[in-house]
């Protein structure tokens, strides 16, 4: 009994030791100078400080918030009503203890999945501890913080079901896969990879079947269906206005296999071997879908059915997601959801292959490789977050920026007056006022009604470059506009009817 409590102890060590190893690295880089702050992060802590003050899901430029859906602003905003602090201090021990769930969800996963050597288990947690790709993640204010975690619930959750063919499993994988849409869109992803597994699992179809398979639907969906339905009774919109792809197919595809280069490969790569990842990658996946997964049996199989079956429809959905409309592109963030999955998926085989002194070498030899690729990015995040904080909002260079010291100062504008910027997010977190976004060049109608319009004052970063809206050039051309002040980094103007 002595040994066999042993033994479940050091189980535990190995999964405990990680989370708060991942909790202590996160905590460190936020501790630094903040929480990161993106301009989508401002986007979430506006809507969750006017949900409070005003019962209205609004954001920075005091319209209704339908780009990004509700779920984690109205997250933040219960957080602030729980605790009466800001965001910005709720996130620096929220991201480190979701960093820390996270791994320990991960930990309870892998015990499940019957690595058949104690040091697997180990190793796997200390990639996901030093992920760049999670770490990145887990230090700013972003909604993927909680997305991720939502993925790896429901492979658990789903994993279950597919065991006990229960309803209580099945409505609980169908309301974190219904959760996840609230935190992104791409949550969708994560709806059809359940209800594809549903429809190919093995077995005869019955009548209790496709009533599991209907209230899977019914339940999942109705979150996203609500948050929908919201945006076009406020904005006439199902997800905001989306300009058309400017990125070729290839291209996006090129930047997915450079993410997963830049995880694994020790950096970057160029466009033609970021392609040729991408389009390896996307290929293996689609083979371990169609032909590889109907042959898997046994146990570990069902998360590597989970997780494959996802991260070939998330990788889809992103990469012509990122064709059809127009936003970043594909990047190390955006791919993050994919990190856990796709590493479990790929890791057990090397596992069980590791039972043979040759392949067991060839095993710490690829988990070796991958650790040294992701302790060199980690050096280089250290060196960066020393040095300046945590690129964003939060930034060491901010602080000795002259247009923002303006805009903490005493309002510097007229009242009644509209406030337009290349950099709106910048104009309401330094200085608290809605701002909008100057039009973009992609919708005439628009950029008119700027034009024609009077009493606004426009606030100009150098540094907020963004080619699909009009430039300082651009106004200045087309509106009469005045100067107020001029900075070394910026500028203020008001129209000339003043």
């Amino acid at each position: 009994m002595e040994g066999l409590a042993r033994i479940s102890l050091l189980r535990r060590s190995f999964t405990v030791l990680p989370a708060a190893a991942g909790f202590i690295i996160s905590y460190w880089f936020i501790h630094r100078s903040g929480v990161g702050v993106s301009p989508d992060s401002i986007a979430y802590v506006s809507a969750a400080h006017n949900l409070v003050q005003s019962g209205r899901l609004i954001d920075y430029t005091s319209h209704p918030l339908v780009d990004f859906p509700a779920g984690y602003p109205v997250l933040l905003a219960l957080l602030m009503r729980l605790t009466h602090a800001d965001p910005l201090d709720i996130l620096q021990y929220l991201d480190p203890a979701l960093f820390a769930l996270l791994i320990g969800l991960c930990g309870y996963m892998a015990d499940r999945m019957g690595f058949p050597n104690r040091w697997y288990k180990p190793l796997l947690l200390v990639c996901i501890v030093l992920s760049p790709a999670l770490i990145e993640v887990y230090i700013m204010l972003w909604s993927e913080a909680v997305f991720i975690v939502l993925v790896v619930l429901f492979m658990i959750t789903f994993r279950r079901y597919l065991y006990r063919h229960s309803l209580g499993t099945l409505v609980l994988a169908a309301f974190v896969a219904g959760l996840s849409c609230t935190m992104r869109y791409a949550g969708v992803t994560l709806v059809a990879t359940g209800g594809l597994l549903l429809l190919f699992e093995r077995g005869r179809w019955s009548f209790r079947r496709f009533g599991h398979v209907l209230l899977y639907g019914v339940v999942s969906s109705v979150l996203l269906a609500w948050n929908l339905w919201q945006n076009v009774a406020a904005t006439g919109t199902l997800t905001g206005a989306r300009q058309k792809g400017i990125t070729p197919l290839l291209r996006n595809i090129s930047y997915y296999g450079d993410t997963f280069s830049g995880w694994f490969l020790f950096g970057n790569s160029r466009y033609l071997l970021g392609l040729i990842v991408g389009l390896v990658i996307l290929l293996v996946l689609v083979l371990l879908v169609t032909r590889g997964l109907p042959r898997l049996k046994g146990d570990y199989p069902t998360f590597i059915r989970i997780g494959l079956a996802f991260s070939l429809l998330y990788s889809v959905f992103m990469v012509l997601s990122a064709t059809i409309s127009r936003y970043e592109e594909i990047n190390s963030r955006l791919l993050s959801p994919l990190y856990i999955p796709l590493v479990f998926s790929l890791a057990f085989p090397l596992g069980w292959l590791s039972r043979r002194v040759a392949w067991r070498i060839a095993a710490v030899a690829v988990l070796l490789l991958v650790l040294s690729s992701q302790c060199l990015a980690d050096y280089q995040w250290y060196a960066d977050v020393a040095e300046g904080g945590i690129g964003g909002y939060t930034e060491d260079d901010w602080d000795d920026s002259p247009l923002v010291k303006y805009l903490e100062g005493p309002s510097p504008f007229l009242p009644g007056y509209t406030l337009y910027s290349n950099s709106p997010e910048g104009v309401y977190f330094f200085g608290g006022f809605s701002c909008q976004l100057l039009p973009q060049k992609a919708f005439p109608g628009p950029i008119a009604q700027y034009y024609a319009g009077g009493r606004q004052y426009l606030v100009w970063f150098d540094d907020g470059t963004n080619d699909a809206i009009l430039s300082l050039q651009d106004v200045l051309t087309h509106k009469q506009m005045k100067l107020v002040r001029q900075f070394t980094d910026g500028a203020v103007y008001i129209t000339g009817d003043q």
